[in-house]
């Protein structure tokens, strides 16, 4: 099990690499903050905002989430510099832990109309934040999914914080759930939805990425250039009984091999030796995936 300790390191991090983005366009990043910050302030249990692309975003209150994209623009500035890169119409894309859709509405629309997302969501408040923003975004390439990732079909407990409704976690064992949840595959889901490709996986389950991706070989050995998004969170992953180690021996058992992205978008090989740092991981059988 996690300690608490870890987790309040991983919590300065991230607010210090928000600052560091924030600098970036402090006027315009400040503006967006009073503004975000108003409507935070105002009666009623959602927001409304939108992202520096235009797209619009209803939230629940109490999401880091919305709070990156509301101020920031985008939840990941860096990541997004690289999708708009590398992300071509017609690809297909899956968005497991979708939360309110910062991911699965910017994709959508890169995919184009001749793309594909499918997006997995369990907590049913979330998922009603994450519907709506899709109809209200007029995007009729997304399927949602209101159920979590797993090795196996069936359901699970959930935990949710209402301190920060995007720490909802499934519940590790022994730990007590508030709610029970649909559990699916990812192959189950491909292969359901008729999926012949899959370009592009993102995956941020709060610890759970290890054992969402055992439900997810079928899909990992056959998409040659598929590529994975995984957070990287030993706080997290610690809560399932596996580390860092664990992802990259999986991964390197189906031939992949880890990349980070740059403030600028650039991919580079991640030296696993190194020590852990708590950013995303890109996940490739070779750099040619990525280019």
């Amino acid at each position: 099990m996690h300690d608490a300790a870890t987790l309040a390191d991983y919590t300065r991090n991230s607010w210090r690499r928000g600052a560091a983005l924030y600098l970036e366009h402090p006027f315009v990043n400040g503006a967006r903050w009073f503004r975000y910050l108003s409507r935070r302030l105002w009666p009623g249990r959602v927001l409304r905002f939108t992202d520096g692309q235009g797209n619009r975003y209803l939230s629940m209150k109490n999401n880091f989430t919305s709070f990156a994209v509301a101020v920031l623009g985008e939840r990941d500035p860096n990541v997004m510099r690289f999708l708009r890169r590398w992300v071509r119409p017609g690809f297909v894309a899956c968005d497991i832990g979708a939360n309110i859709g910062t991911y699965t509405v910017p994709i959508a629309r890169l995919v184009g109309p001749s793309g594909h997302v499918v997006s997995f969501e369990p907590n049913r408040p979330t998922y009603a934040c994450l519907r709506q923003n899709i109809r209200q975004n007029r995007l009729a390439n997304v399927t949602l999914l209101r159920a979590a990732a797993g090795p196996e079909s069936g359901t699970a407990g959930l935990v949710v914080t209402a301190d920060n409704f995007g720490e909802v976690h499934l519940a590790p064992p022994g730990g007590v759930a508030t709610a029970r949840v649909a559990v699916t595959t990812v192959d189950a889901e491909v292969a359901r939805l008729r999926l012949h490709r899959v370009d592009f996986i993102k995956i941020d389950v709060e610890g759970f990425e290890l054992a969402a991706l055992r439900g997810a070989t079928r899909t990992l050995d056959n998409n040659v250039n598929l590529v994975v998004q995984t957070e990287i969170v030993s706080a997290h992953s610690a809560r399932y009984g596996f580390e860092v180690a664990d992802l990259v021996a999986f991964f390197s058992a189906h031939g992949y091999a880890p990349y980070t992205c740059d403030p600028s978008g650039q991919m580079h090989p991640v030296a696993t030796a190194a020590p852990e740092s708590e950013v995303d991981w890109f996940w490739a059988r070779s750099p040619t995936a990525l280019a």
